[in-house]
């Protein structure tokens, strides 16, 4: 049966190779668009590793010429560090020109030994005591203090877990010397920390901190650790601790030099927007999986009726020789059966050779496929095509032997 089935469709080769690149388009960017949905919806699900609630971001910035020196942007953070610290409220202070779910970048970084794989990660800055104010504790080496800043041979550099996991699959990352893409100073690691999340995107635990060598400039920024008025499991009375304590430390900011405006912000909003975000992205790829398979069904039911409209008088002369209603039908079904799913494997084929291209170029933008979403987008392609099958199936069905004279 398939054999002549097979044969019919090859005398309208236009019609049923559309039908097949149609199916194969649809396919292919649902399942990229269900990898999406899952990868967003893991990473809104995923923990921090830090307690954003607990940590404040001031960022100021002076009226007034940018700092003549080094030595005055130091006097400057020192001033403003001691000020932070008689704070009521405030458990400990640190500049930082870069802050998780506020302020970063990625750079591709790579491992200085021979073949030594290479990652890409979210920068944070920190000339001493940034680790230490996120909560973050050494699980090998030590964290960053103010002296690593001045190193002239190699910087010194603090990785998370994930990092090195990425960097050294052998476990052995203190002590070794990885290069920035940015930069030609190589790093040295001199500590692993557990593993949190920084920023909304890909691999977003593996983070680097680094003593970077900021411009004099008229900013300074402070990542701040505070103790809240109280946790009883109201939030809204947390945050309205929290609010009190932000307060108290834009004031001492301001008196501290009070020629600069000064922001104060809570780094959980950060957190939140990048939860929301993921959580939107998510929904926007499920509404894209959505539309490709309403494109997937209404674009064949078009191709299924011009099939059937051009062999109108090929299905009255089956008609004629005895064919019944049922077996019409049964063959447009058929057909459409044969046509889904040659759609899904040239889809499927065309998605893997993609992948495989995307790999070898950028495999840092690689993006995991669930072999399970992939299946469950599979059925509702084949589904669509053949539900889409089914009025032009009923319409050749209702064709009468008559069709068979008529030229």
């Amino acid at each position: 049966m398939i054999g002549p089935i097979v044969r019919a469709l090859a005398r309208q080769k236009i019609p049923a190779l559309l039908m097949v690149l149609e199916t194969a388009f649809g396919f292919a960017v649902a399942v990229h668009a269900s990898g999406l949905a899952l990868h967003y919806a893991r990473a809104a699900a995923a923990p921090r590793g830090i307690d954003t609630r607990s940590l404040l971001l001031a960022m100021t910035e002076r009226d007034g010429p940018s700092f003549a020196s080094r030595g005055e942007r130091e006097a400057a953070v020192r001033r403003d560090t001691e000020a932070l610290a008689r704070v009521v409220g405030v458990r400990g202070a640190a500049e930082a020109s870069s802050a998780p779910f506020n302020i970063t970048h990625r750079e591709l970084v790579e491992a200085t030994s021979p073949g030594g794989p290479s990652a890409l990660a979210w920068m944070l800055d920190d000339r001493g005591g940034v680790a230490a104010v996120l909560g973050l504790a050494p699980l090998e080496g030590r964290l960053l203090t103010p002296g690593d800043a001045a190193d002239a041979a190699s910087t010194p550099a603090v990785v998370t877990q994930a990092l090195a996991a990425r960097l050294f699959p052998d476990g052995r990352a203190i002590g070794q010397i990885v290069r920035r893409s940015a930069r030609q100073k190589p790093l040295a690691i001199v500590g692993v920390v557990p593993p949190f999340r920084a920023a909304l995107g890909p691999d977003a635990d593996s983070v680097l901190f680094a003593a970077e060598g900021p411009p004099l400039g008229r900013t300074l920024s402070y990542l701040i650790r505070i103790e809240p008025d109280g946790d009883d499991g109201d939030d809204g009375e947390d945050r309205d601790g929290d609010d009190r304590v932000g307060a108290r430390v834009r004031e001492a900011l301001e008196r501290a030099d009070p020629r600069r405006v000064v922001l104060v912000r809570a780094l959980d909003e950060g957190a939140e927007l990048d939860t929301h975000t993921n959580r939107g992205a998510g929904a926007l790829a499920l509404t894209l999986i959505g539309m490709m398979l309403v494109v997937v069904f209404l674009g064949r039911i078009g191709m299924a009726s011009l099939l059937v409209a051009e062999r109108r008088q090929a299905l009255g002369i089956r008609r004629a020789l005895g064919a019944t209603r049922a077996d019409v039908a049964r063959l447009i079904l058929v057909e459409n059966a044969l046509l889904t799913t040659a759609g899904l494997a040239v889809g499927a084929a065309a998605l893997a050779g993609l992948r495989a291209a995307a790999r070898a170029v950028a495999p840092e933008l690689d993006l995991p496929l669930d072999p399970r979403a992939a299946a469950l987008v599979a059925v509702a392609v084949w589904l669509a095509g053949m539900a889409a099958a089914l009025l032009p199936a009923l319409r050749a069905s209702a064709v009468s032997p008559a069709e068979a004279s008529r030229s």
